[in-house]
Formats: C-alpha cells, structure tokens, sequence
C-alpha cells in the first residue's frame, strides 16, 4: 500500500509542490547512507500519530452494529485528506481484516476543511480527527469477541508531504460494553455532513464554470460564506477565485471547472458547510447533496 501511495504521488506531481519529490527522496537517502558508511539508520519520525478505537456500547454480540475508528493525531502545521483531497494529495486508506460473519461499511468522513496553500488547495483535517467506520455482525456470527485488524496508509503534509502508514488490532468482546471512547465518536458523526433533500437545487455548467443553486440550507447559514466540496475529484479548482452570493433563502456559486475534468456527471454528491471554522480538526458540521445537473457539459479533456 505504501507503494501504491507512492506511485500515486508520483503521478500526481505536477500538481504537487516541488518540496514533495524532496521529502519522499530524503527518507530513502538516509537509509542508503547508513548501508553504505556502516552507521544504523533511524526511521524519520511520524507527523501523524495514528490509534485505532472502538465503541460498543452493547457489545459485539450477533446482529449487533458497532463502531471502529481511526484516530488521527497531526503535528501542528500538517494535515491529512479528505475522500477528495483537492488540488493534490490521497485520501486516508483502510483495509480491514475481519472474522467472518464480521463486514465493514465506509468511512463516516466528518466535514473537511480548506487549507489554501498559493494558488493550490486541499480539502482535509489538522488537529485530532477521528475517521469511524460502523461494522455489522452477523445473526449467525459465533465467537466470544470480534478481533479487528487494520491496515492504513495516509499522506501527511505540509508544504512538503510524506507517505505514512500503520497497522493495528483491537479485540472487542462479544459480551459486555466498550465505550471508553464514546464521546470521541459521537463529536466525530456529529461533525458530519447531513444528508438533505436536493428538491429545487440545480447545477447548471458553462465553459469553464459550473453554476450552483442550492436550496434549502440551514437558515442560520444565510448571509454567512460558505465552503463547496464536490466529493468527485478533478471536477473543479480548488485553489481557483470563485464567487457566491444569497438571494434571500438561496445560496448560489460560480465555480471554475478544472482543465483536466474528464467527467460530464448527471448529478454530483457535495457538501457545503461554513468557511473558515474555528479551531481544528473536522470542520463545522456541513450539508450533503446529491443535485442534479441540467444542461450539457463543455467538452470534457
């Protein structure tokens, strides 16, 4: 996996700052150094620390639905990504090995933020976050606990970035409660986008823009900026002026499409939620729609 971010990155470099290749090169430099002059090696110290939690409240008996979760832990100045990540980066991967009878849903992803870097932007979490994931046991499933093994790979950055990865367990019994951490998991599913009707909301595309009219927001949001995250990737430009404007319960947005979209989609999943959030971590608790496109698409790159 740690390979696969790799290569990812690498295609991906033309949109990644030059300090990237340096930070992937250096740890690989090091290590050569040590092998050649004799001298043992020490591995670079991680930005992100990384700790897999549980809440079972009920325990993990058959039938029953519990969470698991990774906590990440950046180093002030560093931050990880989103399920789209922006102008650059990777998302946080996690594959799990389960008992059978035991299933893994996806990442619960909590509400990202905008980190502005030049003409760049990335959409992604500093501070604390927590990435839950619900898992569902079986009627039938047989055994006195649920034994959980992760693998993760996450890209941590700065102006640089670098490539990190762990691997964890966890054993949850079948009967009794784990809910050590559950003030963890419920601050992580409240910061996260609520899905909503798209009734009478349109996104209209034009040469070079796509045109947003949502309906429906929460009524404190209006008159207060908001943020747009388009959850495809490589549509628009993250980094790029746009403008948006309130008429009256109305939100609307003008938004500059990528050069390099390859997509034309029918209807788009985005959440928007209020710009600039205080604090870290997750940001402010968003809305999530899936709109409907009307009109045709510029030709696509």
């Amino acid at each position: 996996m740690l390979q696969k971010l790799l290569s990812c990155a690498t295609r991906s470099a033309r949109r990644l700052l030059p300090a990237l290749s340096l930070s992937l090169l250096l740890p690989l430099a090091v290590q050569a150094q040590g092998i050649l002059g004799g001298a043992t090696s020490q591995t670079p110290p991680q930005m992100v620390q990384a700790e897999l939690l549980a809440h079972a409240p009920d325990g993990a008996a058959p039938g029953a639905k519990l969470w698991v979760g990774l906590q990440l832990t950046h180093t002030p100045e560093w931050h990880t990504y989103w399920k789209n990540s922006g102008d650059s980066g990777l998302p946080t991967e996690l594959q799990w090995t389960l008992p059978e009878g035991v299933t893994a849903g996806d990442i619960a992803w909590p509400t990202p933020r905008k980190f502005p870097l030049g003409t760049l932007a990335n959409y992604g979490y500093d501070g604390t976050v927590l990435l839950p994931v619900p898992l569902t046991v079986a009627p039938d499933f047989k055994g006195s606990h649920v034994d959980v093994q992760l693998y993760a790979a996450w890209l941590a950055c700065r102006k640089e970035c670098i490539p990190e990865e762990g691997r964890f367990t966890l054993r949850i019994p079948v009967q009794g409660s784990t809910a050590l951490n559950g003030l963890a998991f419920e601050a992580a599913l409240a910061a996260g986008p609520k899905d909503q009707p798209a009734a009478d909301s349109t996104l209209t595309p034009e040469p070079g823009f796509l045109n947003a009219s949502l309906a429906g927001l929460p009524a404190a949001w209006q008159g207060q900026k908001l943020e747009f995250f388009p959850e495809a990737t490589g549509l628009i430009e993250p980094g790029a002026a746009w403008t948006q404007a309130w008429d009256g319960a109305r939100w609307t947005a003008r938004v500059p499409l990528s050069p390099q979209r390859s997509d034309s989609p029918a209807q788009l999943a985005l959440v928007v939620a209020q710009a600039n959030p205080p604090g870290e971590g997750a940001g402010s608790a968003g809305a999530r729609l899936t709109v409907p496109v009307q009109g045709n698409w510029p030709a696509a790159a």
